[in-house]
């Protein structure tokens, strides 16, 4: 009997070794493909992050590049405007040298006393 129990004791340490060597198996397996996933992931988080870094250090430089267009179009606005009101008043004064007035009734009555006299 007791061979026989012997027996079956190696067998069930037989099955029990089994089991525990598939899922030993199973579980590397597991973790080779969650390292794998990982080191994928981290690489591209890093070509991500240099491809962000490099972004934003041509916005900056394109926000200073702006920044300046900006400047120099003000001058220009600020000078064209003052341009404008130099020739807006030159305008006015041509205009009242240039439109014909009606003659007041006592101008005319000066006029025809003058050329009656």
């Amino acid at each position: 009997q007791s061979g026989g129990a012997g027996q079956s004791i190696i067998g069930i340490l037989e099955v029990v070794e089994s089991d525990f060597a598939t899922n030993l198996a199973k579980e590397e397996t597991e973790e080779e493909d969650a390292q794998s996933s990982y080191d994928q992931m981290t690489q591209e988080n890093k070509v991500t992050t240099v491809a962000k870094e490099q972004d934003a250090k041509y916005k900056v430089q394109e926000s200073k590049s702006l920044d300046t267009t900006i400047a120099e179009v003000s001058a220009d606005r600020g000078t064209s405007n003052t341009e404008l009101a130099a020739v807006d008043e030159y305008n006015a004064k041509i205009k009242d040298r240039c439109v014909a007035k009606p003659e007041t009734y006592e101008d005319r009555e000066a006029k025809r006393e003058a050329e009656i006299s």
